[in-house]
């Protein structure tokens, strides 16, 4: 079996025009691959592709020997009844934009279901299409687990898809808080979903979910993380092994079944700069002593 890749979230709250200093510094800390939000920079306006900029990121990108992987931009809603065309070209603009930047898979969001059976088959409808788009550009689309949702729904969506290049991005952090909060066993989660799994977001929390989470999501997102993460409130994106999340256990059911693909430790790297490499080795570590 091989060893997954380990890669880390694109280092982009820094100025743009620093953006290569950012990527030789994920290469220095010893990531092997970098998974790069689509609206980190601006790389599409109104669903149009902004060359200039591709080209910027492309030109880096060829420089340094990493994997690259992508995240969907913030704002993307395929439930969007009125404004479904824009949010349709944007994820077909940003499946683009991987064939273009070489990056082989897009991780897309489930978030909230919408009590509107016809938003929910807005929503199946336009990955279907979306899938069937990104299958001839060689780009696997992946649907991660949200905290706000029951994991078992993105299962139903990738296994009612049925698509090679459609799976699941499993987000540790993410399945930990929902598995608290709405109930349920978070190991027993990891299992159910491993066989569906092509990609995997590791972060680390502390298992308390913020209500405010699902009771006023704008609210919640003015909470200063530095307040969220001294009282350990919600999704607060530790590094990997620093909460309380069983990542030895996580990664050894994956190893079970079958995974190789990339680990992506997503976390709050910006605030943890002095340890991007100690995070890195130990992450490593705990992988090379299961995946043998």
């Amino acid at each position: 079996m091989n060893k997954p890749l380990i890669g880390i979230n694109a280092l982009t709250k820094t100025n743009p025009e620093h953006f290569e200093d950012s990527v030789r510094t994920v290469v220095d800390s010893g990531y092997d691959a970098m998974e790069l939000c689509l609206s980190a920079l601006p790389l599409l306006a109104g669903g149009e592709i902004m060359e200039p900029y591709v080209a910027y990121v492309a030109d880096i990108f060829a420089r340094y020997p990493l994997r690259y992987t992508a995240h969907i931009g913030v704002g993307l809603d395929l439930r969007n009844r009125e404004d479904s065309e824009l949010h349709n070209t944007v994820l077909r603009s940003s499946i683009d934009l991987c064939e273009r930047l070489g990056m082989d898979r897009l991780t897309l969001h489930f978030e909230s279901e919408s009590p509107d059976p016809e938003r929910e088959t807005l929503f199946f409808d336009a990955h279907a299409h979306a899938a069937e788009y990104a299958a001839h550009k060689g780009i696997l689309l992946l649907m991660e687990n949200i905290e706000v949702e029951d994991y078992r729904k993105v299962i139903h969506m990738v296994d009612a898809l049925d698509r090679e290049n459609f799976k699941m991005t499993l987000d540790t952090g993410h399945l930990y808080l929902s598995t608290r909060y709405f109930g349920g066993d978070y190991e027993t989660a990891v299992r159910e979903c491993a066989p569906y799994v092509g990609h995997v977001h590791l972060n680390d929390n502390t298992g308390r979910f913020e209500p405010m989470r699902l009771e006023n999501f704008a609210l919640y997102k003015t909470l200063p993380m530095g307040m969220r993460t001294a009282l350990g409130s919600g999704d607060v994106h530790l590094p990997p092994l620093w909460g309380n999340i069983p990542m030895k256990r996580t990664a050894e059911i994956l190893r079970d079944a079958g995974f190789d693909g990339v680990l992506i430790c997503e976390y709050e790297n910006d605030l943890y700069r002095p340890f991007l490499g100690q995070i890195q080795t130990a992450v490593r570590d705990m992988v090379g002593e299961i995946f043998v």
